[in-house]
């Protein structure tokens, strides 16, 4: 008992000397009688910015194809890339071109296909480790099922080698469950689920790679070559248009591409290109300066622009541009060893262009106009919703306490502050009336100084397979209220404001799929003025939401309103 008085004294003291009444001291070593919990609200002030124009040559993930938005408008996404030899001054068959002149021998190596590729996002996720991944895993806790229903059961269709989607793996019409002589055509065969494709897959649509005369520069000369330079999503690959690679008219495959002299491929684009200029372009350049080394290249074949038009219906592919490659496969003439007379045969080889450490960025540029009630939504000044998209996107600034007097008022409340929180409702009968895909989570950060709003509690939601150590803002959904929503903490940021006078600055909500943790996020710069940078993540995600605002014009979603929610300890 003496030393929980002896606590509470020091409590007492430690508040009576402070000149702000908000502490950080925990409720839970505070005695109970002295004081009562409470929780408060306080009105907050939002206002929308469009994101027309952005930086995309640091976003990580690259967009192809067309994004369907009913309430944004539709968007196309095209690649500008340079790209690398897989090896400087190559040799092309077995002898430099030095070694065919002084040998008066011509290996006349020839093109046989040109295609470039660039890989789906994939996973081969088999939580019930029994060779079958989960998508066609009839049940993927049960190593035991027999997913396609030929007598043996998926853990042993991997020991046996045979094929657990195939019932009949050898396709002699006889079940594996009865065949005792079945033989696995591939057996090394792999199963892909593809992630991050958004609209019909199987849609059909025109592509077109052109090769440009625009040179990518590492650096900016404007800033002394000092600093990386900016490619936005502004930029027109029609201006620089020199060659013309590929137009085709193609639908994807989704199957992993067979190779009999090496590994399969995974999942992937695969457009063939021009044949004829790849010849004149790489293997007839042999020995010439322009493949000499890297700086020769990059001035010789520049970069390359891949665009998509004509969508039976849309689809946007998130695709793996760093695997991205051009895959050149020819022929070419050997001497047969010791051979007496000389016989020659002819043998295939294969060289790469690359996009390793290469420069790499979206353009953006909107094909349909926003719906009307978009502008309706973000010109006013009182929201009763809030609109936040990815890609072209549409952020929000968030004011706690506009009104000065209320934010003074709180400081001289004998208050110890617990927690303080936003928490963004879905306007769930508008997403589902435009067919929004939420983000995973939402990003909060000072407006000013670009700082993430860092949340130091554990997140509790047991589902979510994101780790969060620093930054809150995951997607909860309740099963019993039938509730989806956003909650990110913003106690230490309000607190630094109450005790420390911080500048209330504006906070800037932005959506995002996933971020790093405890690592700076990586932001992407705006040619806006209201508006210096978002997160790359943002630029990156072709997802959207509609939440319920400060001023619900609804009256049955009053009570899921966005406004400061604070619980404090109050000293009786």
């Amino acid at each position: 008992m003496i030393k929980k008085i002896t606590l509470l004294f020091t409590i007492v003291l430690v508040i009576a000397s402070c000149d702000k009444k908000f502490n950080d001291i925990g409720a839970e070593v505070l005695p109970t009688n002295p004081f009562v919990g409470k929780r408060a609200y306080y009105p907050v002030v939002v206002k929308h910015a469009l994101v027309d124009v952005v930086q995309t040559n640091n976003i990580g993930l690259m967009q192809l194809g067309e994004r369907e938005d009913k309430l944004f408008g539709n968007t196309a996404a095209a690649i500008v890339s340079q790209l690398n030899l897989s090896q400087y001054a190559p040799n092309f068959g077995a002898y430099s071109a030095q070694r065919e002149i002084d040998s008066s021998f011509n290996e006349l190596e020839t093109v046989n296909d040109v295609w470039l590729e660039i890989p789906f996002f994939t996973n081969q996720n088999d939580a019930d480790r029994d060779g079958l991944i989960d998508i066609y895993d009839i049940d993927d806790t049960d190593p035991n099922s027999d997913s396609d229903g030929d007598g043996v059961n998926d853990i042993n269709e991997q020991i046996n080698g045979t094929d657990p989607t195939n019932p009949d793996t050898d396709g002699d019409g006889i079940l594996d469950g009865e065949d005792s002589e079945t033989v696995n055509p591939n057996p090394d065969k792999k199963l892909y689920e593809l992630d991050s494709l958004f609209g019909d897959q199987n849609a059909s649509f025109d592509v077109e790679i052109n090769k440009l005369n625009y040179f990518l520069r590492q650096l900016d000369p404007n800033q002394n070559f000092e600093q990386g330079q900016i490619y936005y999503s502004d930029f027109s690959p029609s201006l620089h248009k020199d060659q013309l690679l590929a137009s085709e008219r193609i639908s994807l495959d989704f199957s992993e591409i067979v190779k009999d002299d090496a590994d399969n491929l995974s999942p992937r684009i695969r457009i063939p290109l021009n044949k004829q200029i790849f010849q004149q372009l790489i293997l007839d350049k042999e020995g010439d300066l322009e493949l000499a080394n890297s700086n020769n290249w990059r001035d010789f074949f520049r970069s390359i622009s891949i665009e998509t038009s004509n969508f039976s219906s849309p689809l946007l592919m998130l695709l793996d541009t760093n695997s991205m490659v051009i895959r050149i496969n020819y022929n070419y003439i050997s001497k047969v060893a010791d051979s007496d007379p000389v016989e020659n045969v002819e043998l295939t080889d294969e060289f790469l262009i690359n996009t390793l450490g290469s420069i790499r960025f979206n353009t953006l540029a909107k094909t349909t106009t926003a719906n009307s009630e978009l502008n309706d939504i973000i010109s006013t000044n009182t929201p009763a919703q809030i609109a936040l998209s990815g890609g072209l996107a549409t952020i929000v600034d968030i004011q706690l306490f506009e009104d000065n007097d209320v934010l003074e008022d709180l400081k001289d409340k004998p208050w110890l502050l617990n927690e303080a929180n936003l928490t963004f409702h879905l306007d769930k009968q508008v997403v589902g009336a435009y067919g929004h895909t939420l983000p995973d989570r939402l990003y909060v950060y000072n407006s000013n100084t670009l700082a993430p709003i860092i949340d130091f509690a554990q997140d509790a939601v047991a589902t979510s397979n994101l780790a969060k150590v620093v930054y809150g803002g995951f997607l909860i959904e309740e099963e019993e209220g039938d509730k989806q929503y956003y909650k990110v903490r913003i106690t230490n940021y309000l607190r630094n404001i109450i005790i420390n006078d911080s500048i209330n600055s504006p906070l800037r909500v932005a959506l995002t799929n996933v971020l790093p943790n405890q690592t700076q996020v990586i932001m992407a710069k705006v040619n806006n003025s209201n508006v210096a940078k978002i997160p790359t993540g943002t630029v990156a995600t072709p997802k959207s939401g509609v939440f319920v605002g400060p001023n619900p014009s609804n009256p049955e979603l009053s009570n899921l309103k966005l406004q400061l929610e604070i619980f404090y300890t109050e000293i009786n």
